[in-house]
């Protein structure tokens, strides 16, 4: 950094050292070594009214970079005078890193104005990106986005609540209210009953459907001119309080490469705006609607909308999770699984609890008269004691090895979603499951069950030939092919 500095100070090609200095101080530790050198930003601001637009564009960046205050009325003034399309959001970004309420009533006149411009298609690209700049500013200096109440709960509305593949019905059966019909994703309901559907358990998110084509091609310009010709803006209003505008961000799902993907999104959602009349306002950090597109096998794409304006509390005890938490409704789902097989005011144990979701997701099913659960890693423990605690759950964590855990009385129910090999060798996985299914035989009750969820199917099925005097595998689920996950119910003979 410090022959890059030099080159700056002596002149020597400016615009390219500017750039190495921009990629060096996103480096961690970076800006520590560039201010040991510096003790003000006055060389790289003078660069601000350089000739040549790249080199103005990269200073402005770098005066971000470094966190440079003093150098705040000189963005701004560069920002003002500044001809170049292409160089304004550099300045833009630059102020957004450092306090710049004194020019707020500006930069909110301005974002006013270009939003009611009608770029020329030569402008578009450089107008959307200093758009997106002012915007993220407006929110920063409005504290976000104040949201939308929801109120689309008084009318039956059209929604796909998406489930895990061959296990639609689990959550079909519990929907009263209108026309259910299963497809690949989920559950399609026609004039449903959200309440109602909140409170099911079993999906993973809902989704709403847009009465537009089904399979649009990858184009942005047809694809934003179908939704802005769809329901799509009317539904939104109908479903909430408030005006215009809402903001969005766009979720594109299929075999796209990241870098096409990322440059069709930000085609895609500048057409969207211009299209509906800033109806819909792109915000990838602030937003309410998440407009979702699904590639098909054809390679076009099925559109549907999520909303952040419901208020999902199914599982609001889940504060706190680590990588290997299971996600809620899955546990939902393998507790629905088990239902025949549960016992009333139970003994229940969960041998690698970790964040406690499985185990509560079994206590909001039937009621339980002791809950046990143990683990060897202390953060998790912490957490499901605070997840139980939200919950208003009595459980005992324990921070110990099942294998090693003991106690006075024989439970009705070991619950388990066994840890994933990992490291371990072969050897040491079959040694695992096998001392696993000691330690049940140990604790459980006569006609007790084990709950077991694991992608171990060979070593499960080994256990219950040799100990075939000791257990009864009465239930067995494929929940994941692809991973080969399994869901087993197991008993303990007399």
């Amino acid at each position: 950094m410090q022959k890059v500095y030099e080159a700056l100070m002596q002149g020597k090609d400016i615009r390219n050292n500017l750039i190495a200095l921009k990629q060096m101080l996103k480096e961690e530790g970076a800006l520590d070594t560039y201010l040991s050198m510096t003790e003000d930003d006055e060389m790289i601001a003078a660069f601000l009214k350089d000739e040549d637009p790249k080199t103005r564009k990269n200073a402005a960046l770098v005066l971000g970079l470094v966190l440079s205050q003093e150098s705040i009325d000189k963005l701004w003034e560069a920002y003002e005078s500044e001809q170049q399309l292409f160089v304004k959001s550099a300045y833009l970004s630059a102020m957004q890193k450092l306090d710049c309420r004194s020019y707020e009533a500006q930069l909110k006149r301005r974002y006013k104005q270009l939003s009611a411009y009608e770029p020329q298609e030569e402008e578009k690209k450089h107008i959307q990106e200093e758009l997106m700049e002012l915007r993220r500013m407006v929110i920063q200096f409005d504290g976000g986005i104040s949201r939308h109440p929801f109120t689309g709960y008084k009318h039956p509305q059209d929604f796909i609540l998406t489930t895990l593949k061959n296990y639609q019905d689990t959550t079909s059966v519990q929907i009263e209210n209108g026309v259910t019909r299963i497809i690949p994703m989920g559950v399609q309901v026609a004039a449903g009953d959200i309440r109602e559907a909140l409170n099911i358990r079993t999906f993973r998110e809902m989704l709403f459907t847009i009465r537009c084509d089904k399979n649009l091609p990858p184009r942005p310009s047809v694809i934003a001119n179908e939704l802005a010709r769809s329901n799509l803006m009317r539904m939104l209003g109908d479903m909430h309080e408030g005006e215009a505008p809402f903001y969005f961000r766009l979720e594109i799902k299929g075999s796209m490469p990241l870098d096409k993907k990322a440059g069709f999104a930000k085609k895609l959602a500048a057409e969207i705006e211009q299209r509906t009349n800033r109806f819909l306002v792109n915000s990838t950090e602030h937003y309410e609607v998440e407009i979702r597109l699904m590639e098909n096998r054809t390679g076009g794409f099925y559109p549907c909308v999520k909303l952040f304006t419901i208020p999902m509390k199914r599982f609001s005890y889940r504060k706190y999770t680590t990588s290997a938490s299971m996600h809620p409704s899955m546990a939902a789902l393998l507790v629905e699984l088990a239902s025949n097989w549960l016992t009333e005011y139970a003994q229940v144990i969960d041998a690698f609890c970790g964040t406690g979701t499985l185990l509560m997701e079994r206590m909001y099913a039937l009621p339980v008269r002791n809950a046990y659960a143990t683990d060897i890693f202390s953060d998790a423990i912490q957490g499901a004691r605070e997840n139980a605690g939200i919950a208003h759950m009595q459980i005992n964590f324990i921070l110990r090895s099942f294998m090693s855990f003991t106690h006075a009385f024989e439970f009705h129910e070991i619950w388990a979603d066994m840890p994933v090999r990992g490291r371990k060798t072969k050897e040491e996985q079959d040694e695992f499951y096998r001392a696993f299914f000691e330690k049940a035989q140990e604790l459980l009750k006569i006609k007790g069950r084990i709950f077991l969820y694991c992608s171990e199917n060979g070593l499960v099925k080994k256990y219950l030939r040799l100990l075939d005097e000791v257990w009864h595998l009465r239930q067995e689920f494929c929940i994941r092919e692809k991973d080969g996950t399994y869901f087993y119910i197991i008993e303990k003979k007399q």
